[in-house]
């Protein structure tokens, strides 16, 4: 009898400094803490799920009436009486119009300001410098708001800007000469620009292929053929007819000024796109500037050695290889350009967003409606990158 009580103490002691030795052992805590922190994770996911089981989450709605005007409608014919669906994909593609072009502006602007803060004209690189100072410190929802208003001190329609009869400035917007068709003109345009996507893609396997076939045809020659082509055939088989399309303001007879012609930019689209391009563009400066001052000075002093203008040192040996340091976070510049079009909302810009809320005051439905938001600039941003490591794994080949 004392001999098993002996026994079964003499087990409780050796458990206990075993679960004394397990406390001590870190790999043990480490295990317990990820086992504890699941858990919790898993009883959250399970609230989650059982509160949203209760909602309304299906999309069905967006097939109803949307029932509001959209101020902005590119490429997609679109009234009150169509869908929320197809208000939704206008605000799909107002995103991607601004964001596209803010890309494009942007890069071209960052580009020349990071050589700007490299050259030695005093004057040239402190007004470069002082833009990155000031653009970059300044909140960019400030800025939208800004240039909102200077666009809207503009003169008024009665006294517009006319510049020779070539273009109408007001404060309704800014009215440019623009080539256009009778019907079918956005679809031809946008035909174009796939293409144009598709050329470059074509270009760039021909150059590829053409590393290891001296003899092949130049890829530019080819890609420019097919680009060519597929304007042709577009052009005729959608039977376009081109025209020059002019900017005119009259006056009717009841005294209303109606402009009409060209390509409208309204304050609203104009000031977003001004915002993203000139706040974007600061961070690309200092990208292009870093990169750059990273080269040994060997090669520009090379260059110089040879006989090189200053356009053929930056263009043939300077860029070139700075791209490899650029594109990285050059890609991560885009993405926040393509995101933060998303403050468009505060001017009433109808982007994706702004048509969204619209979508929600009027028929509810918040949850859906943000997880589609959410899927939308997933999907934008995820097209950028792949766009971006192709480019970047193609400059990482070329250079190596």
């Amino acid at each position: 009898m004392f001999s098993s009580l002996f026994q079964q103490l003499k087990s409780e002691e050796s458990i206990g400094k075993k679960l004394e030795v397990l406390f001590y052992d870190r790999s043990f805590r480490k295990l317990m803490v990820q086992l504890v922190f699941s858990c919790l994770m898993i009883v959250f996911f399970f609230y989650l799920i059982s509160r949203a089981l209760g909602l309304e989450l299906g999309f069905g709605h967006l097939g109803s009436r949307a029932g509001f005007g959209i101020s902005h409608a590119f490429l997609i014919e679109y009234t009150s009486n169509d869908s929320r669906w197809q208000a939704y994909f206008v605000g799909i593609i107002n995103t991607i119009r601004v964001s596209f072009i803010g890309i494009l502006l942007a890069t071209i602007l960052g580009v020349l300001m990071g050589l700007a803060r490299l050259s030695k004209n005093f004057l040239i690189s402190r007004i470069s410098a002082g833009y990155v100072e000031f653009i970059r410190n300044t909140p960019l929802l400030i800025q939208i708001i800004f240039w909102q208003l200077v666009l809207l001190q503009l003169p008024k329609i009665s006294e517009a800007l006319t510049f020779g009869g070539f273009s109408v400035w007001s404060n309704r917007g800014i009215l440019l000469p623009f080539i256009n068709s009778v019907e079918n003109g956005s679809l031809w345009f946008l035909i174009l620009l796939v293409s144009l996507i598709v050329t470059l893609f074509i270009r760039s396997y021909l150059n590829k292929y053409r590393e290891e076939n001296v003899n092949f045809f130049s890829p530019n020659f080819i890609s420019l053929g097919f680009f060519l082509i597929i304007t042709l055939i577009s052009y005729f088989l959608l039977g376009k007819n081109l025209y020059a399309d002019v900017p005119s303001l009259e006056v009717n007879q009841y005294g209303t000024y109606i402009q009409s012609g060209g390509f409208l930019l309204s304050p609203e689209f104009s000031a977003i796109l001004f915002a993203l391009v000139l706040y974007t563009g600061t961070f690309i400066t200092e990208i292009v500037r870093g990169s750059i001052q990273s080269l040994p000075k060997g090669q520009t002093e090379a260059a110089q050695a040879l006989g090189l203008s200053s356009y053929q040192r930056i263009t043939l040996i300077i860029l070139p290889q700075a791209l490899r340091s650029i594109i990285p976070p050059l890609t991560n510049q885009y993405l926040n350009l393509t995101k933060n079009s998303s403050l468009s909302v505060a001017i009433a810009y109808p982007d994706v967003f702004m048509v969204s809320r619209t979508i929600m005051n009027n028929a509810g439905h918040a949850l859906p409606m943000l997880f589609l938001i959410l899927l939308t600039f997933l999907g934008l941003s995820l097209f950028i990158s792949m766009f971006m490591n192709f480019l970047n794994r193609r400059v990482t080949r070329i250079g190596a």
